[in-house]
């Protein structure tokens, strides 16, 4: 049911005012990463804003997408978004809109759709992937208020944008930062003076200190439970920083047949199936948990290696991702397994280092939780701004 809309709005079919351009379905075999040809946008590149792929092959000029052209992404997330870049193919599974009428601007049609199109995603089902199809696209409809509140609306969400940039901007400053302080002090001339060895080296005597998750009919996702023992997947380790996902818990009697999986505080675990190599340190305040089969879980000697330096180690220094890169064929990361982390070479600096680095580490992260909140709200408040915006209540 459509809502009630201020005097002077209608609300109209998308279609009656813009046309969609699909892309074509370009043969892979001459997509390269060489510069040959040219670029090519694939449904991944959308929320990317950028693509590294190049199409060696011919094709139609139709399909070539131009600076501030408004794409959509029909597969996933269905992301919405003005291309920024050079000119470059447009791919199958990306759609671009084609504003036809005079009556809507191309800015607020962008901006109306970004809710729109998030109202969809929600409201498909999910199976193995959401796919936003052409019958989709053509019963859209969009409130449509005159040209000169549309115009008022667009500098209104794009100021308070600017204002998401700003602390997006700022973040990424302060990851930087962190990684620049883990190069400063454990890439330098003193690193020549310091021993090499490997993960397997530092991980915890007791046996089972480095382990994967049950394979196979050890669990079953059928033996998955509302409450109890939690499950460790990969959804908490994929930022790079530990955070709780998807609630996953096993019974009590079930755990006790896989509580050599268990997962303890300070421990490190990296994903070696899906999103491959990506790291995060288990929180003192864990509750009993094990990791699932796609997690490689490290309980380190810390008299040798703290779970800081390790987490540090293995995301940014050189020789990690030099040694990462060869085993996985030039791909962070294709495959990874509990043997290749177990070879990976390791410079163990003094442990007095390592804790003075994770002193700092420990300021850094109280500086990021307060910026997350910052964002937290500020993307509060732009949704409110959204939602004002489209049904009238913005602007009068």
């Amino acid at each position: 049911m459509e809502n009630k809309l201020p005097e002077g709005w209608e609300w109209k079919k998308l279609s009656d005012l813009a046309d969609f351009f699909y892309g074509g379905a370009f043969e892979s075999s001459y997509f390269n990463e060489d510069g040959k040809g040219v670029k090519i946008i694939r449904i991944r590149n959308l929320k990317q804003g950028f693509t590294e792929t190049y199409y060696a092959g011919e094709y139609d000029e139709s399909y070539l997408v131009q600076n501030s052209d408004i794409l959509i992404g029909m597969d996933g997330e269905f992301n919405i978004v003005k291309w920024t870049g050079k000119p470059a193919l447009l791919n199958q599974r990306v759609c671009k809109l084609i504003i036809k009428s005079n009556d809507l601007l191309p800015d607020f049609a962008y901006r109306s759709l970004v809710k729109i199109l998030k109202d969809i995603e929600d409201r498909t089902a999910f199976v193995t992937v959401k796919h936003l199809s052409a019958k989709h696209l053509n019963t859209i409809k969009i409130p449509v208020p005159p040209l000169e509140t549309q115009q008022k609306i667009v500098s209104i969400l794009e100021k308070a944008e600017e204002t998401k940039k700003l602390r997006a901007r700022a973040d990424e400053l302060t990851q930087k930062l962190l990684q620049s302080v883990f190069i400063e002090m454990f890439d330098g001339l003193h690193a020549n003076d310091w021993s090499v060895t490997t993960v397997e080296e530092v991980v915890h005597p007791n046996k089972g200190s480095m382990r994967t998750g049950p394979f196979g009919s050890q669990l079953l996702h059928s033996e998955f439970v509302e409450e109890g023992i939690a499950v460790l997947g990969i959804d908490n380790a994929v930022k790079n920083d530990f955070e709780w996902g998807k609630k996953r818990f096993i019974s009590e009697s079930k755990y006790e047949e896989l509580k050599r999986y268990t997962v303890y505080p300070g421990d490190v675990v990296i994903t070696i199936m899906g999103t491959c190599g990506r790291c995060a340190i288990v929180p003192d305040d864990i509750p009993l948990s094990i990791n699932t089969k796609h997690l490689c879980c490290i309980t380190l000697n810390q008299e040798k290696c703290l779970p800081i330096y390790l987490h540090g180690y293995f995301l940014q220094h050189p020789i990690a991702r030099h040694y990462l890169l060869s085993k996985a064929n030039g791909a962070i990361m294709d495959g990874l397994n509990m043997k290749i982390i177990k070879d990976m070479p390791i410079i163990i600096p003094p442990i007095e280092l390592q804790k003075k680095y994770g002193t700092i580490v420990q300021k850094i992260n109280e500086t990021k939780q307060t910026q997350q909140q910052s964002s937290l709200e500020i993307n509060n408040l732009f949704d409110v701004l959204m939602q004002k915006a489209f049904t009238g209540e913005l602007v009068s």
